[in-house]
């Protein structure tokens, strides 16, 4: 019997190797509204343009003792590929959105990219190269990071101002 999980992998992986016009380097536009939303439940990063779904993928965040901290962010800056001051580790397209500079959002360990979907960070979000970079070039400093423990029945847009129902 195949899993939801399992399914999921499998679009992801599909729609990885598609090279499809969502994996192509955006432009960037003052005039859309970009954010990004974590779904802890769901290990997952939904990407909203708009206020519409832009792109999705799996990640892994915090695991027991190092939970990704939930609430509304922005990203605060952006660095290529720094390495992480705690943990001695290149952390490439690193996005932080968090004071303190130790939390973002960055690319995985090549080993880490057949956990995604699972918690494995210490707070960040992981995610694969091609969905890291894509990240690091669609969001611009002072978009909106969401990170929610669960997955909402109804999303409210705040560049629409209207209720949609959630399609995940």
């Amino acid at each position: 019997m195949v899993s939801i999980i399992g399914l999921f992998r499998t679009f992801l992986g599909l729609l990885a190797v598609s090279g499809g016009p969502s994996l192509t380097l955006p432009t960037l536009d003052n005039t859309v509204i970009r954010e990004a939303v974590i779904l802890i439940n769901h290990q997952t990063i939904v990407f909203l343009e708009n206020g519409r779904e832009s792109n999705l993928a799996l990640v892994s965040t915090g695991s027991a003792g190092y939970e990704t901290p939930t609430g509304t962010f922005e990203v605060l800056y952006r660095r290529r590929a720094p390495v992480s001051s705690s943990y001695g580790i290149r952390m490439p397209y690193w996005l932080c959105i968090h004071p303190s500079g130790q939390i973002g959002l960055h690319q995985t360990f090549i080993s880490g990219t057949n956990t995604l979907g699972t918690r494995r960070s210490h707070g960040c979000v992981r995610m694969g190269q091609i969905t890291a970079s894509w990240t690091y070039y669609w969001l611009k400093v002072g978009s909106t990071v969401r990170i929610q423990a669960e997955s909402p029945r109804r999303v409210i847009t705040p560049a629409q101002d209207q209720i949609s129902e959630s399609k995940y």
